[in-house]
């Protein structure tokens, strides 16, 4: 490493920890408050839990379990008491006794989709795959507005369990859903090539490069998928749209390090393409091989 990088990186630390000390602080301000309310009314469920909540992303765990036990003696029946409980297992390793907390919620509240969608992943570590992916299902099947990495993670399970077929099913169910998303179409291409149909991962990749303002990145990764496919013309063709579009961005997104990896990458790939297609074309003029009649 040059001595010339070594101010930037230290800045660059200096601000992530300056980040992390702020967040740190802003969580012992808020507790602060809540102890501070909770000096004048100790029955205050509701301080209580927020107290806990903050104990929990502090990873104060002793504090936060008596502050839960303090809510449960004064709301048994709460459910944010409950999930809360359960969230805090998760965050100490606990995954047997989180998953006994969820089915504790859900046997009181079988369509509480927060604690479907927390057990799911608890299930996963456990080795149950299966009651996972149905968590998951059910969890989506009672949000109205479902999130992308739900059904991701369920895609991903399904792939482990069943098979790459049913996972594309979960995510086109998700497009379905959501409308047209990167993140879920990205990840069904990925299957797609898994299975080895590549026209149908390159159909997908076509509706992102439609839709997407910047287009070299996914123009490269066309090249790529054709080159693997030994589409040669096809994919020099995506390839040198890559380089194209990465030749017209501004000088300061062009020569960033990460767009300067993508061009030489690109054009590593390009390079074997160009020097074969002089032959080629002399080929496709003469009717047969150079030096033959």
């Amino acid at each position: 490493m040059t001595p010339r990088f070594l101010p930037v990186l230290s800045l660059l630390f200096l601000l992530t920890c300056a980040r992390t000390a702020q967040a740190h602080a802003d969580l012992l301000a808020f507790i602060s408050r809540l102890t501070e309310q909770l000096s004048t009314n100790q029955n205050n469920v509701e301080a209580l839990i927020q107290r806990a909540d903050l104990y929990r992303l502090h990873g104060n765990w002793k504090e936060a379990q008596n502050d839960y036990d303090a809510g449960m003696k004064l709301a048994p029946e709460s459910t944010s008491l409950l999930l809360g409980q359960a969230q805090l297992r998760v965050d100490m390793g606990e995954d047997p006794a989180a998953r006994g907390a969820y089915d504790t919620v859900l046997s009181r509240d079988p369509t509480n989709a927060a604690a479907l969608f927390s057990q799911a992943p608890v299930l996963a570590r456990l080795g149950n795959r299966k009651a996972a992916i149905a968590d998951y299902s059910r969890g989506l099947a009672l949000t109205a507005f479902p999130q992308p990495g739900e059904f991701l993670q369920r895609a991903s399970l399904q792939a482990a369990e069943f098979g790459t077929d049913e996972a594309i099913k979960g995510l086109d169910e998700g497009l379905a859903r959501l409308g047209w998303m990167v993140t879920l179409q990205k990840a069904a291409i990925e299957l797609e090539l898994k299975r080895q149909q590549t026209d149908e991962a390159l159909a997908r990749l076509e509706t992102i490069i439609a839709r997407s303002n910047r287009k070299e990145t996914w123009l490269a990764w066309k090249g790529e998928i054709l080159l693997a496919a030994s589409r040669t013309a096809e994919a020099q063709e995506a390839l040198s749209a890559a380089v194209k579009a990465i030749d017209s961005l501004p000088p300061r997104m062009r020569t960033s390090p990460g767009m300067m990896e993508l061009r030489a990458k690109v054009e590593g790939l390009l390079t074997p393409l160009s020097s074969s297609a002089v032959p080629d074309k002399q080929v496709a003029a003469n009717g047969s091989e150079p030096g033959k009649n």
